[in-house]
C-alpha cells in the first residue's frame, strides 16, 4: 500500500516557477531524495509542517533517485509515484523531497542548464522501512 503525502512547493521552487514566466527557463522534477527529518522528534506519530524556506532536505539519508511515474490528478495538482526498493532508504523515513532540473535556457551558456534544486517538502509520520519491503510513496503538489 502506498503512502500519500501532499508537498508544500518551497520558496526556490515557487522563484523557479516565476523565473519560468519571465525568462522561458524551463525545469522539470526528474528526482527524488527521503529523509528523517519531517516527524516530531516528541511524537514520531505527528509529522511536522513543511518549511518552505528550506533549500536541504532535513536529515536526508537517501536520493536523489529518479521518480518512478508521473501523472496529473488535475490540472491543479500533479501526482509522482517515487518507489523504494528492498534495500533502498533502509531504517527511519519521515519526509520526501522532489528534486528539479533545469533543463533549457534561452540565455546562450546559460550557467543554470543542469542545475538541480529542491523543489517541493513532504513530511508524514515517522515509519521504518526494513530491506524487505518495497515501498511507494505518491507525492501530490496542489497549485
Amino acid at each position: 500500500m502506498a503512502t500519500q503525502v501532499l508537498a508544500a512547493v518551497t520558496d526556490l521552487g515557487r522563484q523557479r516557477l516565476a523565473d519560468q514566466l519571465i525568462t522561458g527557463r524551463s525545469f522539470s522534477i526528474e528526482d527524488f531524495s527521503v529523509g528523517d527529518g519531517g516527524h516530531d522528534p516528541l511524537n514520531p506519530t505527528q509529522a511536522l509542517t513543511p518549511d518552505p524556506t528550506l533549500t536541504i532536505l532535513p536529515g536526508q539519508f537517501f536520493g536523489p533517485v529518479p521518480v518512478t511515474a508521473k501523472s496529473l490528478v488535475s490540472i491543479f495538482c500533479p501526482r509522482f509515484d517515487c518507489v523504494l526498493g528492498l534495500s533502498d532508504a533502509v531504517g527511519p523515513i519521515s519526509n520526501i523531497g522532489l528534486f528539479a532540473t533545469i533543463n533549457f535556457s534561452p540565455i546562450f551558456g546559460d550557467p543554470l542548464v543542469g542545475t538541480s534544486f529542491l523543489f517541493a517538502i513532504g513530511n508524514f509520520p515517522l515509519r521504518v522501512k526494513t530491506d524487505t519491503e518495497t515501498l511507494e510513496i505518491r507525492v501530490l503538489i496542489q497549485f
